[in-house]
């Protein structure tokens, strides 16, 4: 195994600028009183490289940055977190991205979005070497990085799974509407695919989750991850799927939940978990990434995770629900 890297996360990254409580904005000329202002790490990529290191895990980041101070402070945020940055490249062609994320009182958000250089990012960029040795590759922003997008995806997605990689993919918002046909290709080469449920209903037209996870099969991905938000999970996987619930925390941003929330299970399935087990880590990560303002700097540590497991002990996680699934054989993962 590469000593330095067990997943290697390839993603895009930002700059979030996140206010809150934003329920409406004022009237033009006018001021609007805010409780808070947060400048943090962000962007899929980002987000899931820290979550995975402060879950104890060796993460190298692939990544794009313009040659702007933005960019310098991207780069010192990962590499303040043990992350190998090693590939996070530079570009002269884009600024570094920015977010300005509008959180209201609920914790939810609105983003106003640069994209910036992560218009340039493109599979080109990828060091393999860091990527041979790794147990997982995981791809953080599927629609998010337009270079990717097609063929240049499965080829990513295929070479890793060819040199001995587990493989791992996170859908985004599809800004252009196109969604399956964009990244279908790749789906044969993916492990783990981790859409939310909105997500999941426009890559396959379905609204159940069972039905959603049937489609994904049928594209060739082995296990699929349905994020529920506060309702928990609903997993799927070669030997049938499960719903796992949730933990009630009240939020204060949502802003990284989803990126948390993969990172942990993908942390789960490095230490040989069960999907079970997984599921309810990955549950507890994302809830406790809702209780503080940011995406990178809201993730919790390993231990942080555990000690919200332990405290919650029979009240979350007990009342898995089973469905019985075609697909039959041992998971790699478990």
């Amino acid at each position: 195994m590469n000593p330095t890297c067990e997943v290697f996360c390839a993603g895009n990254a930002v700059v979030d600028v996140l206010a809150r409580p934003v329920d409406g904005l004022a009237a033009p000329g006018a001021s609007q009183p805010l409780e808070d202002v947060v400048l943090g790490p962000g962007g899929n990529g980002v987000n899931t490289a820290i979550a995975l290191a402060r879950l104890g895990i060796r993460v190298a980041l692939a990544a794009p940055v313009g040659e702007d101070r933005l960019g310098e402070i991207l780069r010192q945020a990962v590499r303040a977190e043990g992350v190998d940055n090693s590939n996070v490249i530079s570009f002269k062609e884009g600024r570094t991205s920015v977010s300005m994320v509008l959180v209201d009182s609920s914790g939810e958000r609105r983003l106003l979005h640069f994209r910036g250089a992560n218009a340039h990012f493109s599979a080109r960029h990828l060091n393999w070497d860091l990527v041979k040795g790794a147990r997982l590759f995981h791809y953080a922003s599927a629609f998010a990085l337009p270079s990717f997008d097609g063929a240049p995806l499965a080829e990513t997605m295929g070479r890793a799974r060819q040199i001995g990689c587990l493989t791992s993919m996170n859908p985004c918002w599809d800004l252009s509407g196109r969604w399956l046909p964009l990244i279908e290709p790749a789906l044969a080469y993916v492990d783990y695919f981790y859409p939310n449920q909105e997500e999941g209903r426009q890559l396959t037209g379905e609204t159940g989750l069972r039905a959603i996870a049937e489609r994904l099969h049928q594209a060739g991905v082995k296990t699929v991850i349905v994020k529920l938000g506060s309702a928990g999970c609903y997993v799927d996987g070669p030997e049938g799927g499960f719903s796992c619930p949730g933990f009630e925390v009240r939020a204060i941003d949502t802003t990284g939940a989803g990126d948390c929330f993969a990172a942990a299970f993908l942390a789960a399935i490095c230490r040989d978990s069960s999907l079970i087990e997984a599921a309810r880590f990955a549950n507890a990560a994302g809830a406790l990434a809702t209780l503080s303002m940011g995406g990178g700097d809201s993730a919790p540590t390993r231990e942080q995770v555990l000690e919200f497991l332990t405290n919650r002990a029979g009240r979350s996680g007990a009342g898995l629900e089973r469905e019985p699934g075609p697909y039959i054989g041992r998971h790699r993962g478990s």
